[in-house]
């Protein structure tokens, strides 16, 4: 059964094209791969010639793309702002080969205080997904902002205030966000307890999704959070890989950079973490 390969939970490929597309075209070539999995915040790096070429090759890519609303801002600094991202959504969606093959993702719903005033996305977000739907995708995901140690650090050394979302306001949001969706179409809570479980990559659905209706592995991942319902996949990535959007939310090791960073995308070298890729053949 071949690999569904995912690029990658743990830091945005279209920061590390070299290093992905050099693995993919060593040890994964199309006739092991079933489906790549891709998330990023930055589509236009996959339309670009090199990834366009690469990814042809397979059989099928899905998309995961995450569009919070607050792109170039403090919160976001390396990170385009959405107008400039929904510029490539069709695009992307041309290049899955179906609208159901990209997943929009706004996604961490944020909520701060800076300077006495409260900062959330959730209308944008509301935006966002209403605008998706309108391009024929029906498939969202979200979650809310996790207050891990290092993540209050970083925002309060940057002078926000990370604050909660109470229950009310959790369901008052995620309501909002379906009506903005319509009728037939999916928002899912990403490892948000209270919520069903969700599954980001989801084997039945890449198989049902598959050119061929091709099967994939269907089992629960193992090494996953508590609430997640995510299937088995390899992922690429690694958690040790600064991550230049530097989003200060993140929970994993983003590394600021700002504007000049979006005009040098191409070709950006891994950093050097003294690991191989974190997935190993299962």
């Amino acid at each position: 059964m071949r690999l569904v390969l995912s690029l990658s939970r743990r830091t945005d490929p279209a920061w590390y094209t070299d290093h992905f597309l050099s693995l993919l075209a060593t040890r994964y070539p199309p006739a092991r791969v079933h489906t790549l999995v891709i998330w990023t915040k930055l589509p236009h790096v996959f339309l670009q010639r090199r990834w366009r070429s690469a990814l042809r090759a397979y059989d099928q890519v899905y998309f995961h793309v995450t569009v919070t609303g607050l792109g170039g801002t403090d919160l976001e600094p390396g990170v385009p702002p959405p107008e400039v991202v929904w510029k490539e959504l069709p695009a992307l969606v041309e290049l899955a080969g179906h609208p159901s093959r990209v997943r929009l993702r706004p996604d961490p719903l944020v909520k701060v205080a800076r300077r006495g005033a409260v900062i959330t996305n959730v209308d944008t977000a509301q935006a966002i997904v209403r605008a998706g739907a309108g391009i024929g995708l029906s498939h969202f995901s979200t979650s809310f902002m996790a207050h891990y140690p290092r993540v209050v650090r970083r925002l309060r050394r940057a002078g926000y205030e990370p604050l909660d979302f109470g229950p009310d306001e959790r369901g008052e949001a995620v309501a909002r966000l379906r009506a903005a969706a319509g009728p037939g179409a999916k928002v899912d809570l990403c490892c948000v307890p209270g919520f069903p479980v969700s599954r980001c990559i989801d084997g039945g659905l890449l198989a049902e999704l598959h050119p061929r209706g091709e099967k994939c592995r269907s089992d629960k991942a193992a090494g996953q959070r508590e609430h997640c319902g995510c299937t088995h996949s390899l992922d690429l990535g690694w958690y040790g890989l600064s991550c230049p959007s530097g989003c200060l939310y993140c929970y994993a090791n983003p590394r600021g950079c700002g504007t000049p960073a979006l005009r040098s995308l191409r070709g950006v070298a891994p950093a050097r973490t003294g690991r191989q890729e974190a997935g190993a053949e299962p």
